[in-house]
């Protein structure tokens, strides 16, 4: 029987053996970047605080300058803010996602799986 098959690929920018952006992050950046708090981020993707602090904490820690400015909230929570060099890697990792979705999309027909 005939299946239908897809190719799809993840996308890791790592670190030695430690991920610096997934598509994961990335999302949660980009939610960072929309609601200005790792608090309200973390909610919208049904994640928890502590989950989404330590992957900020990992990512500013493992990329070469920050990534995400925390400041710690008074009675209207805290602030996050992503730097210059966050919104770059943030497109960046964008524009490499659409260009690896291209060539899959180009050079997928040239397999057949069903052989």
């Amino acid at each position: 029987m005939k299946k239908d098959y897809n190719i799809s690929l993840s996308l890791r920018i790592n670190i030695g053996n430690d991920t610096v952006l997934a598509s994961g992050k990335v999302e949660l950046l980009i939610k960072i970047k929309e609601m200005g708090s790792l608090r309200k981020a973390a909610e919208e993707m049904k994640m928890s605080y502590r989950k989404a602090w330590f992957s900020i904490h990992k990512i500013n820690n493992l990329a070469s300058e920050t990534v995400v400015v925390l400041k710690r909230g008074g009675k209207n929570g805290g602030v996050a803010t992503i730097t210059d060099y966050g919104n770059s890697i943030i497109s960046q990792y964008i524009s490499l996602r659409k260009d690896v979705d291209i060539f899959i999309s180009k050079n997928s027909s040239k397999y057949d799986f069903n052989k």
